[in-house]
């Protein structure tokens, strides 16, 4: 606290310093490198104030110190050809300049909107892409204590389509499970559920056992599966699995298409009106 304090006072001194002597009074030194109150402008962003605006002004003076020391040591140890250093600073700042102009590009020209014709297009033409790498189930479980009342009510009821048993069963549930899943149509990926109930006891070959109840205690807890749908590894996913990996997909490609587009029409243009050349 007491450092943060001190830094705060010599910003403060040096800003103070800087405005009546005309002269830029340093923040810091490493080396022959000075860092002046100017080059703190910009980082703490505006809103900051306090403790939290020094500590932020700090973590940023102390990482120019370690940088400036070691480039200092960096320079005077390794030969540099900065020719070539300078070449990569130039492609490496072209490079950004070009990405931030197609991301603007990208961002007002990009047709968003994916209809649910293009995605089941998608998904028909290309069955390659969504063969499943796991088993996916579609589940309801719900666990309780062992010696929880009424289980053999419990067990109708989780397995009727009865409104009358389905309401009974969420409000037994509501009591005394403390964790449950009832009438879920969602799919979900093993490595998933297996957080959640021992799908390990009841066994990927067993999972084609559906519409029955699994009854398994572990740790000292009852659990009741019931397994509604499965579908195997090496399999086909589901549409409704990979909807919206597949609208990913054709945006990405749409936003591939539209740089590719740019680019040639730039160059082409540029070609045309002798703006770009090569020279024998």
């Amino acid at each position: 606290m007491v450092r943060v304090f001190i830094l705060a006072i010599v910003i403060l001194t040096s800003l103070f310093a800087a405005c009546h002597s005309g002269k830029p009074h340093p923040v810091a030194r490493s080396y022959d490198a000075f860092l002046y109150p100017e080059d703190l402008q910009g980082v703490v962003p505006i809103g900051i104030t306090g403790d939290d605006s020094t500590q932020l002004a700090q973590a940023y003076i102390e990482q120019w110190l370690r940088q400036q020391a070691l480039l200092y040591h960096a320079q005077r140890n390794i030969n540099i050809n900065t020719e070539r250093l300078d070449r990569q600073v130039e492609e490496y700042k072209n490079g950004l300049i070009v990405y931030e102009y197609e991301q603007a590009l990208v961002s007002q020209k990009l047709d968003t909107v994916v209809t649910d014709e293009e995605i089941g297009e998608y998904y028909g033409t290309r069955k390659e892409l969504f063969l499943l790498k796991q088993p996916i189930l579609k589940v309801s479980y719900i666990k309780l204590r062992p010696d929880a009342p009424e289980l053999d009510r419990v067990q109708r009821w989780f397995l009727s389509t009865d409104f009358k048993d389905q309401d009974l069963l969420e409000k037994y549930c509501s009591m005394y499970s403390p964790q449950y899943v009832l009438y879920d149509t969602s799919w979900h990926y093993v490595n998933e559920l297996v957080n959640k109930i021992p799908l390990s006891r009841i066994g990927e070959d067993n999972y084609g056992q559906t519409g029955r109840i699994f009854e398994i205690i572990e740790n000292n807890e009852l659990y009741l599966i019931i397994l509604h749908d499965s579908k195997f590894r090496d399999t086909r996913s589901p549409l409704s699995l990979v909807h919206d990996n597949i609208r990913n997909l054709i945006l990405n490609k749409r936003k591939i298409d539209l740089i590719a587009q740019m680019q040639k029409s730039i160059v082409d243009d540029a070609r045309k009106k002798n703006n770009i050349e090569i020279y024998n």
